[in-house]
Formats: structure tokens, sequence, C-alpha cells
């Protein structure tokens, strides 16, 4: 008898547990492009931010991921800690919705929506259609346990031991709200989702093994073990992240204290709205979702006096944060968000060159004249595009190992690499052509007007070249970035034609090696530069299921 009980409750929790990873997953596959516009809607303006945060746990089906989300947008800087409040407090409202997932009580339907779904899973041929049938039999899974684990309890209640061992946490007084809040804490801690450990509550008053009292008693304690998840994560990061996770602590933990202090007057208000009696799973639902809109009543008008009073007492810890780009490691664990900051990353390394470009300009425009200075300049715009490279390189490639992630995002994340990968080359290259414009300008060698004419013709037009894939890429064109090859064509006309008359410019009386190998090894540069903007192009067409253009 025992040993059955165990079984299908395990078994329960494990189903109900791979369901709501399974509907989770799927929710923030179908969401994507809602969370690719995360970073837009974010503002100072705190009822804006408490609408996303309870916008997007309500698409992603999970606080955790939210919250986490919102620190790493904290780590990267891309979110000061009054908003990431706002986002935060809106996590803890969306949260409740699982609670009236639950609520719909049609655990007897889990199985058939589970066969429904594996089945459409098999024969559907789209990622998109694959995914919705994943997240369906999510939801099947996620009532199927359910059902199991309410059937495997239902021999406990006649068994003495179980019902002496259960009367220990009873919220039959103010101790003993305290006693069952903090085991709920623990519980949901240890198990790091609150998901599983309200499915648990339910369950165990569905059953009649904890009474209703208990079962509120629980749920609070839920809301403050669930943050334990943001703190671990915190642990390398920034002193403002932890500040926001420190802050989820504090203002679910201070909810729990003033709500147990007032915990019968509580009760009675929940029993104006809804009836254990007739529904105990809508029941705790309710009081789930009354806790937690309290509470972001309660505290948002003091967002602003949480945000100064972290900063005065929990320190700045000194560490400087080298990186570059804003693509937070605890970003990717929604790959969307990923993509999208990648994009923002990749256009700021196109400003950076075309700043490069228009130093170079200047340098034609001014006899060559640059200085020192001027070049260090130029190479530590280049040893920075570098550095956006690698981080942009490893943080894709670590998304792009999920196999998770739909074809359609996979596209996008090797186009985000390709982009990135030749951006840099084309940094390169840029910078080659800078040294040796100081080569000639060191050795008192100028550039013929012919010469000049020349080079200002390739430069002008490879820059050219670049804005039209850069304005394209911005603007999520591809069919731009492809139409610009005709600007490529004409650079290969203009280099052919300044190669052979290269030969011509190395035959007059003032040539010397120096020039006459500077200017070729210009010329080739600007070569180069065409040639990976060119691989951008192509590498556009051909992930995109077009043919490779010749």
């Amino acid at each position: 008898m025992y040993l059955e009980i165990i079984f299908n409750v395990l078994g329960g929790l494990g189903i109900f547990l791979y369901g709501m990873d399974h509907m989770s997953s799927g929710m923030q596959k179908l969401a994507g492009r809602k969370l690719k516009k995360f970073l837009a809607a974010l503002t100072t303006n705190r009822v804006v931010a408490i609408l996303v945060g309870i916008v997007i746990t309500m698409l992603v089906q999970s606080s955790s991921v939210s919250t986490i989300m919102t620190i790493g947008f904290v780590n990267a800087s891309l979110l000061t800690l009054k908003q990431a409040l706002g986002v935060i407090f809106g996590a803890n409202i969306g949260t409740t919705v699982t609670g009236w997932i639950l609520a719909l009580n049609v655990g007897k339907y889990g199985l058939p929506i589970v066969g429904a779904g594996a089945i459409a899973h098999m024969f559907l041929k789209s990622d998109k259609a694959k995914t919705r049938a994943l997240t369906v039999m999510g939801l099947g899974m996620i009532f199927l346990g359910l059902e199991l684990m309410s059937n495997g309890l239902k021999p406990v209640r006649t068994m003495p031991e179980f019902v002496r061992m259960f009367a220990m946490f009873s919220a039959n007084s103010y101790f003993g709200v305290i006693k069952v809040a903090a085991i709920g804490a623990l519980i949901t801690a240890v198990v790091q989702s609150s998901s599983a450990t309200l499915g648990i509550t339910i369950t165990l008053a569905v059953q009649g093994l904890i009474d209703y009292r208990t079962a509120v008693a629980l749920v609070l304690g839920e809301n403050v073990g669930t943050t334990i998840t943001a703190i671990l994560a915190t642990l390398n990061a920034n002193v403002n992240a932890k500040r926001a996770a420190y802050a989820h602590t504090i203002i679910n933990l201070i909810g729990v204290v003033w709500v147990t202090a007032l915990f019968p007057f509580f009760l009675k208000f929940l029993s104006y709205v809804s009836d254990p009696e007739k529904n105990m799973t809508v029941a705790i639902a309710t009081a789930h979702t009354t806790f937690n809109v309290a509470n972001v009543l309660l505290f948002t008008p003091f967002i602003g006096y949480l945000s100064d009073f972290l900063c005065r007492f929990v320190k700045d810890d000194g560490k400087i944060n080298n990186r570059v780009t804003k693509i937070d490691r605890l970003m990717l664990q929604n790959s969307n968000i990923v993509v999208e900051q990648t994009r923002v990353e990749i256009l700021t390394m196109g400003k950076m060159i075309q700043n490069m470009f228009d130093e170079i300009s200047v340098a034609y425009k001014n006899s060559l004249e640059l200085t020192d200075e001027k070049v260090k300049e130029m190479s530590k715009i280049e040893e920075e595009i570098d550095l956006y490279q690698k981080e942009i390189t490893d943080a894709n490639f670590y998304i792009l190992n999920n196999k998770d992630i739909n074809e359609s995002l996979r596209i996008d994340i090797r186009n985000n690499l390709l982009t990135s990968d030749e951006y840099e080359t084309v940094s390169d290259y840029l910078m080659r052509i800078t040294n040796s414009l100081k080569k000639l300008h060191d050795k008192e060698i100028p550039l013929t007007e012919q010469e000049l004419n020349v080079i200002l013709k390739l430069h002008d037009k490879t820059n050219l070249f670049f804005r039209k894939i850069d304005a394209g890429f911005q603007n999520r064109n591809s069919a731009r970035i492809k139409e610009s090859l005709i600007i490529g064509k004409e650079i290969t006309s203009l280099y052919k034609s300044a190669k052979e008359s290269s030969i011509d410019f190395g035959t007059r009386a003032d040539a010397t090696t120096l020039s006459t190998t500077n200017y070729t090894d210009i010329i080739n540069f600007y070569r180069r530069v065409s040639d990976h903007l060119i691989n951008v192009i192509e590498g556009y067409a051909d992930r995109n299921g077009k043919l490779r253009i010749e």
C-alpha cells in the first residue's frame, strides 16, 4: 500500500513538473515576437513596468524565468533598479495564473489531452505547429500529474499515522501560520518551483489532508521560497542585480509578515470572494492572487524608497564589468531575448565601423595627416569590435546548441553570427588601410592625384555598400540586403580597373617600392572588405532557403 502511494505521488509529481516545463518552454517559443518587444516596452513608468512583468510571466508561465531575465537586464545595465522592481512586482501577479490553470480541474481529461498532443506532434510538419502540440501536451501532463497525485493520496486520508502527521502542520494559531508558511518556503526553496509546491498544496487540500487555512498559509510561504532562485542566480552578478534579487525577497517576505499578522481578517475577506467548500482549488488560487495583488498595491508607491534603501545598505562590491556587450549570462535562459539583444549589439558594431570609414575619409581629405593618437583611437575601436564579436559568438553558440529552438530562430542566430563575424573582419581590413596610410604619411610619400581619385572612389563605393547592408540588417529586410549586391559588383569592376592602372603608376619617375606596395595593398584591402560584405549577402540568401548569389 505504502509503495503504491509513493509510486503514484512520485510519478504524478514528475509528470506534473515535466508538463509544466513543456508548457513553459512552448509558451516562450510561441510568444517569441512578443518577448522580442520586451526591451522596447521597458520604461521608468512603474505602472507600465508592472504590466510588462504581468504579461511576460503569463506568457512564459514562470515567475523564476521572468525574474531572472529581468535581473539579467539589470546586470547588463539595460534596466535600472527601479524599472526592475516594477517588472518583478508584475511577475508576482503574473505567476498566479498557474493556480487558475490548475483550477480548471479537468484532471480526468489530462490523459486524452496528452495523447492528442503527442499524436499531433508526430504528424505535424511545421515547427510552430509542433510547438503548439508540445504546449498542449504539457498542459495535459499537468492535469494528468495532479490526477495521479490526488488518486495516490486518497488512501492516506484513512491512515491514522498520516492524519496525525498532517495535523502537526495546522495553521490554527498565529505561530501555526508562521510555522506552516516557513515549511512552504523551505519546500519551495529546495524544489525551486512554486508551481510544483502549489500543485502539491492543492492536491493535499482537495484530498482533505490539510484544511483551507493551512493551504493558504503554505501558499504564503511558497511566495517567499520561490525568491531563492533569483538570489542563487545573482551569486556572480553585479551589485545592482543582487539588489534586485534581494528586493524580490524583501517584498514577498514583508508581504507574508503583514498578511500573517492579519490572517483571520485575510481569510474573512477571501470568504466573500470564494468558498472552499464549493471549490477548494479556486479558493486557493483566489488566495494566491489576492495576496500578490494586495502586496503589489501596497508596495508600488514605495518603489523609489525601496530602491534608495537597497542602494544605501547593499554596498558596491567593487566588481568591474569587463564585458562590452549587454548580453548577460542570465539572459541565456531565453533564446529570443538573446537573439534580439544580439541584433542591437551588431548594430552598435555597425556604428563603430561607420566611424572608422568616416575617419579614413577625413585622412584622405587632409592629405593623409594621421596622428599617432588618431591611429590609436582607430586601433581601440577595432579591438573593441573584436570583443563584441567574441561575446556575441559565445552567447549565440550557447543557445544554438539548445535542441528546443525552432528553425526560424536557428536561422536568426546563424545570420547574427555570420554578420558579427564578417563585421569584425571588415574592421580588421579598415585598420590595415589605416596602417598603410600611416606608413605613407610617416615616410612623407604622398599619393598622386590619380591614385587618390581611384582610392576615394573605392572607399566611397565600399562605404555605401556597407551602409546598405547595415540598413537592411537594422530594418530586418533581407531583400534589401540582397539587392545591394549590385554595388559589390561595381566595387569589383573598380578594383580590376585600379589593379590594371597600378602597373602604370609603378612606372612613373617618382615611384618607390613603398608607395607602389602600399597603394596596391590599399586597393586590395577594399576588395577584401567588399568580399566579406558579399559573404553577408550570400549567407542571408542561402539560410533563408534561396539560391546562393553568384
